[in-house]
């Protein structure tokens, strides 16, 4: 996918017109509609500006990559990114495996906040 169509997937999956997605950026929404249409490319500022609003990297909305997390941008701390880079070497049974430990984890956490409670 290239950038107008990451932009429209996004919109779209947010339930945005390209009217209500150009007011939260602040430009007209001919300019959402030329970037979809690939008549016109946004400014970094503007690419920036949509990458926030739809909390995905630069490199996800310009298909460089399609990892949408926005690991260095200050929504995952460095023990949270170095988590999911391992987790990404894991075989598919291996992830099963985390994950239903996660699960258990999570089970106990809430077993352990309902004896404090009950």
């Amino acid at each position: 996918m290239d950038f107008s169509d990451r932009l429209r997937f996004l919109r779209q999956k947010h339930k945005l017109t390209q009217g209500e997605l150009a007011g939260v950026i602040g430009i007209k929404s001919s300019a959402i509609a030329n970037y979809e249409s690939q008549r016109n490319e946004p400014s970094f500022s503007k690419l920036i500006a949509l990458s926030n609003y739809f909390k995905v990297s630069c490199d996800y909305m310009l298909g460089v990559s399609d990892n949408s997390l926005r690991i260095g941008y200050g929504d995952f701390v460095n023990e949270t990114a170095d988590f999911i880079k391992k987790y990404n070497l894991l075989s598919p049974a291996g992830k099963e495996d985390v994950l239903e430990y996660v699960n258990y984890l999570l089970y106990k956490q809430e077993q352990y906040k309902q004896d404090l409670n009950g």
